[in-house]
């Protein structure tokens, strides 16, 4: 599952011109009680996709170490009961929508709800499309607590060009978290007006 999810994502940083990138977080949490992180691999879907997988897991899993340990975080390994876990899912297709008929393991798949909504608006019809997402996961409540999620249109595979625009959009991502006082309270704002709009109306 790692091999086949690392190569994927190689070929979905083709090109950082078309990329669309967005992260997304639970407002609720207090971030400043991760202390701790353990990754734990990957969840994919893919097609046609002809690049190494152990090198692309591997830079994975040290750009999101290198983005938390600069946050003041640690890693330590999933049976050292971690406060976050990190996983990523990938997906390559010919076209925009977002597969999740995968094996999620004992964390859900969070979409739906107020997890999602974000993802929809950044669908493009594209002959050939890519997505990572790299989600924290509170281990605790086992609910997600905050993710990253990047749509790239393909156009080549060369892998050393693709991981440069990687890693770039991984280090962006993370620039947002933990998420600041502004951002969380729009997204309290945010998640109130859905809540109400699900409420059935009164007769």
């Amino acid at each position: 599952m790692q091999l086949l999810s690392v190569f994927c994502v190689l070929v979905f940083f083709a090109s950082s011109a078309v990329a669309k990138m967005a992260t997304d977080f639970d407002p609720n949490l207090e971030f400043s009680q991760f202390k701790t992180f353990a990754f734990i691999g990957g969840v994919e879907h893919l097609v046609r996709l002809q690049l190494n997988p152990n090198q692309l897991n591997d830079r994975i899993h040290r750009a999101v170490t290198r983005e938390l340990t600069a946050k003041g975080l640690r890693e330590v390994s999933p049976e050292e009961n971690p406060d976050l876990v990190v996983r990523y899912w990938a997906n390559s297709q010919k076209d925009s929508d977002v597969a999740t008929n995968a094996n999620w393991g004992v964390y859900g798949p969070y979409f739906g709800y107020h997890w999602g909504f974000v993802y929809y608006s950044m669908e493009t019809y594209t002959s050939h499309q890519g997505t990572l997402s790299i989600e924290l996961i509170d281990t605790k409540s086992r609910e997600l607590a905050w993710r990253m999620f990047v749509s790239v249109k393909l156009i080549h595979s060369d892998p050393d060009k693709i991981w440069k625009t990687a890693d770039s959009n991984i280090k962006n991502a993370f620039k947002s978290y933990p998420p600041s006082p502004k951002d969380i309270e729009a997204k309290k704002q945010q998640w109130a007006k859905e809540d109400a709009a699900k409420k059935p109306s009164q007769p």
